[in-house]
C-alpha cells in the first residue's frame, strides 16, 4: 500500500473518530463519554483509538480545536466585509449551527473542557489566536464607528463569547424549542443594537 493512501485512510479514521466523539459529547457529556464506546461507535479497536490519540484528553483537545478552526475560518473568511458584519456573521453562524444540531457549543464552557483545552499546548495557541482576532476586529470596529468607542473591548468580548457559548438550553428552558435561524437573528439584532454608538 503506498504511503499516500495510507495516510489518506489515517486522515479518514482521524476524522470519523473526531465526528463520533463530537456525536457522543453532545449525547453523554465529556465524563460519560468512553473510550470504549467510541471504539465501538467507530467499530476500530482501543489500541487502534489509542494510536490516533493516546489520551482521552488528547482526543477532546483535537475535536475541540477542530470545531473551533472550521468556526474560526468563517471570520478570517470574510475579510472583504466590515468589522462589525464580520462578527455578527460569525456570532449569527455559530449559534445556528449549535442549534441545529442540538450541541451547545461541544461544552467548551465546561470547567473539565476548559482545563483539557489551556492544558494542551495546540488548542492553547488557538484560543489565544481567535481571542485575539476576535479582540482586533471589535477594536477595528470601534475605530471606524461601527461599536461605541466607550465600550470596554474586553467586556464586549466576554459578553459575545457569552451569547455563543449558551444558546441551546435543551430541556432547561420552559420555552419551546427555538428556531435556529430565529434565534441567531434575534442574538445578533441584540449585540448590534448593545454595541452601536449612541446617536443624540
Amino acid at each position: 500500500m503506498s504511503q499516500n493512501l495510507r495516510e489518506r485512510r489515517r486522515a479518514l479514521l482521524r476524522d470519523e473518530i473526531l465526528e463520533a466523539t463530537h456525536q457522543l459529547m453532545t449525547e453523554r457529556g465529556y465524563a460519560a463519554m468512553s473510550m470504549e464506546d467510541l471504539a465501538a461507535r467507530v467499530g476500530v479497536s482501543k489500541p487502534t483509538l489509542y494510536n490516533q490519540f493516546p489520551t482521552k484528553e488528547d482526543l477532546v483537545a483535537a475535536m475541540a480545536s477542530q470545531l473551533i478552526e472550521r468556526v474560526f475560518a468563517q471570520l478570517e473568511a470574510a475579510n472583504d466585509a466590515s468589522p462589525l458584519a464580520r462578527l455578527l456573521e460569525f456570532l449569527h453562524n455559530t449559534i445556528r449551527i449549535q442549534i441545529e444540531h442540538g450541541t451547545n457549543s461541544m461544552q467548551l464552557h465546561m470547567p473539565e473542557i476548559l482545563t483539557i483545552l489551556e492544558r494542551n499546548p495546540d488548542s492553547r495557541a488557538l484560543l489565544l489566536r481567535v481571542d485575539a482576532r476576535l479582540v482586533a476586529t471589535i477594536q477595528e470596529a470601534q475605530a471606524l464607528g461601527e461599536i461605541d468607542a466607550t465600550l470596554d473591548a474586553a467586556s464586549l468580548l466576554r459578553i459575545f463569547n457569552a451569547l455563543i457559548l449558551t444558546p441551546n438550553m435543551g430541556n432547561l428552558s420552559s420555552c419551546s424549542p427555538a428556531d435556529p435561524q430565529r434565534m441567531a437573528d434575534d442574538a445578533v439584532m441584540i449585540f448590534r443594537r448593545g454595541v452601536q454608538p449612541l446617536r443624540l
